[in-house]
């Protein structure tokens, strides 16, 4: 009975496996996810594995199992096949440990399908140790096992292939998972009237679905600006308005401004100035702003107090909500979503692939298209050595979604407004903390960082709190801070969409000091370079 409890747990276990490979497959195939967070794990980076989807390793392992046990009553006789059924369980173990610490301790949330993966293979284990030494009194012990076997794959397939069933029936897509049609992604990614920079008869677009009061929106236009100016010969760029008006005052107030400097040829002037302005954005700061760009101030102050582009940013919205965004920044490109900001490699190399493809399916080029500079021909070239062919992956031809890619943190949601918001404290308490060692952490960028900082502090950018956040000791209290300058700006926002994401890592004491390096250093307290 052991041998046939062996195999039927392989069994489980390749079933589960071949489960997961058709979910991961997709974004189009939801999950029965039993309450758990299946769709966390899915989206996180640990998916794949040097591009191939983690559940096609169990589905390897599972599935030499399953044959190395259902074969062992035909070599009775070979201990060298139970010793390798054992082995090859016992990194199965091995490999289900790590990817569950990675679960608890780094992705923070719980599959349901990899759990049982894990239970699965460990009994698989502990089975196989009490068979190394068992074997068939006769042969025909062996050929009843053999036969118990068959009965058990035979059970198998018909209750597997009924559960399959019932899975596809009873999975309950998640909220974000929101598939457009190919005919709404035609007429909403991009309208008309969109605002657009680079090459406009590119084959390759992205677009980005921003908020001009969202931080991490923020702590990701440097990226993008350098990605305008490396790829604005060979990609179109372009920006559509998504402000979350319940979680940012200024927001939309912003967006309407960015739309008057439009009206003045200075919208991309304007989303740079904004997106500076660190959260400054009351109407006086973003008079002063058209100033400084040049612009008719009177023209700017009566489209701004008519309210005559609230429209444009509406229909921007609408538009983004019917595409799947929830937050910001969210971008497009090609058939791919990428919620929150990627690292520059990264974006390089999905920008790309996108090139490469496009290349690659474009006619054969003309005589005069032949003579382009080499130096176009030599970035073409690079896009094609960089492409891995996975642009799209998971798309049938025609088919209406989207890939979603996880990008680095993004807290600039709706759903920010249901989350714990970390205590907020003055020089006063931050001194007593710095003294009783509490971990100090500075959110600005690397390079603000190594000007100065609070002596002793770590540095965690906005844009890598999510990935890294694991790095941060959990038996102290974690004070963020940043600059703590900027007259009526929000100073903070940064630190306090950090503590968020910290709180929702399950770190118990989180506080965010407001009056920044700016009020440290006023009472001459230690700092560092």
């Amino acid at each position: 009975m052991r041998r046939s409890l062996t195999f039927a747990l392989t069994l489980l276990g390749l079933f589960d496996s071949l489960y997961l490979l058709w979910v991961y497959a997709s974004p189009s195939h939801a999950m029965v996810c039993l309450g758990s967070g299946c769709d966390e794990i899915r989206a996180s980076r640990f998916a794949q594995i040097a591009g191939v989807p983690t559940p096609l390793f169990g589905v390897a392992m599972y599935g030499v199992l399953a044959l190395l046990v259902f074969v062992e009553p035909l070599f009775s006789r070979a201990g060298w096949l139970r010793r390798f059924t054992t082995a090859i369980a016992g990194a199965g173990v091995v490999v289900s440990a790590a990817l569950t610490v990675i679960e608890a301790f780094v992705i923070h949330a719980w599959c349901a399908w990899c759990v049982v993966q894990a239970i699965a293979v460990t009994l698989i284990f502990i089975l196989s140790l009490t068979l190394l030494r068992a074997r068939f009194d006769d042969r025909s012990q062996a050929r009843a096992a053999f036969l118990r076997h068959a009965l058990v794959l035979v059970l198998a397939i018909a209750v597997g292939t009924r559960a399959f069933t019932w899975l596809q029936n009873h999975a309950e897509a998640p909220v974000h998972a929101a598939e457009p049609s190919s005919a709404e992604i035609a007429e909403r990614l991009v309208r008309p009237d969109s605002h657009l920079t680079g090459n406009a008869h590119a084959a390759v677009t992205l677009v980005e679905f921003g908020d001009l009061q969202c931080p991490s929106c923020a702590a990701a236009e440097p990226e993008m600006r350098e990605l305008r100016k490396r790829y604005g010969d060979r990609v179109r760029f372009v920006f559509r308005q998504f402000p979350l008006e319940k979680v940012h005052q200024y927001a939309m107030n912003a967006a309407e401004a960015s739309e008057c400097a439009a009206q003045q040829g200075r919208f991309w002037e304007a989303l740079d100035r904004f997106y500076a302005a660190n959260g400054d954005l009351k109407d006086e700061s973003l008079e002063r702003y058209a100033g400084e760009l040049g612009l008719d101030v009177t023209k700017f102050k009566s489209c701004l107090s008519g309210g005559a582009t609230r429209a444009i940013i509406q229909r921007d919205s609408e538009d983004g909500r019917a595409l799947g965004v929830r937050g910001t920044p969210t971008y497009f490109l090609g058939r791919q979503r990428i919620v929150g900001a990627p690292e520059t490699a990264k974006f390089q190399q999905l920008l790309n692939q996108e090139l490469a493809a496009a290349s690659a399916s474009a006619p054969a080029p003309t005589a005069a298209e032949s003579a382009a500079p080499q130096r176009e021909r030599k970035a073409t070239k690079e896009a094609a050595e960089t492409s891995t062919s996975a642009t799209g992956a998971g798309f049938s031809s025609g088919s209406g979604g989207f890939l979603s890619i996880q990008g680095n943190s993004t807290d600039c949601s709706e759903d920010a407004l249901k989350e714990p918001e970390p205590a907020m404290i003055h020089t006063a308490e931050a001194e007593k903390l710095f003294h009783e060692g509490a971990a100090f952490v500075d959110v600005r960028a690397a390079d603000d960082f190594r000007k100065s900082h609070i002596q002793g502090a770590a540095n965690l950018p906005l844009l890598e709190a999510q990935r890294r956040a694991t790095e941060l000791p959990r038996d102290k209290t974690i004070v963020l801070y940043e600059g703590g300058s900027g007259g009526n700006a929000d100073v903070c926002a940064a630190s306090r969409a950090v503590g968020r994401v910290l709180l929702g890592h399950a770190f118990k004491n989180v506080v965010v000091y407001q009056d920044g390096l700016a009020g440290w250093q006023k009472q001459a307290l230690p700092t560092a370079r």
